[in-house]
């Protein structure tokens, strides 16, 4: 068996604790989405029954989305060679999701969410290391 490092360890245990907080926040948007929907339908609030159509939508996607975290994290546990590619994948996404919302508000967001895109960049150079790549059995190109 691989021996796996500290620092996928952490990377690990943090989209474990991510997708678990997602899948709750998630289920919960599904949840009162669902509910505004139903009881806006029944008053013909039109209106709130399309921002309840929305929150489920949103919560549906949130839930995938979540899922696709825990399996990142119970992938790089395992030290699974698809987790490699499910991660570079997962941190991809977080980036150009963290990039497109800078530029929805302010200097003060425009700045925090640079600082924030810092980590998920920081995870993908890490993970595209030559050291990397071998340990988790990924070959990439002709060599």
């Amino acid at each position: 068996m691989k021996k796996r490092p500290t620092l996928v360890t952490i990377i690990a245990i943090f989209f474990l604790l991510l997708g678990g907080l997602s899948l709750l926040w998630s289920a919960l948007v599904f949840g009162l989405g669902g509910l505004t929907s139903a009881f806006s339908g029944l008053i013909g609030a039109d209106n709130m029954t399309e921002l309840g159509n929305s929150g489920v939508w949103s919560g549906f996607f949130g839930i995938l989305a979540a899922g696709v975290q825990i399996a990142v994290g119970i992938g790089l546990l395992k030290m699974a060679s698809w987790s490699w590619y499910l991660t570079i994948l997962a941190v991809g996404i977080s980036m150009f999701e963290g990039v497109i919302g800078m530029f929805g508000s302010g200097a003060f967001v425009f700045l925090c969410s640079l600082f924030w895109l810092l980590i998920p960049l920081g995870v993908f150079i890490y993970l595209l290391r030559p050291s990397m790549r071998e340990l988790f059995g990924v070959r990439l190109g002709n060599g």
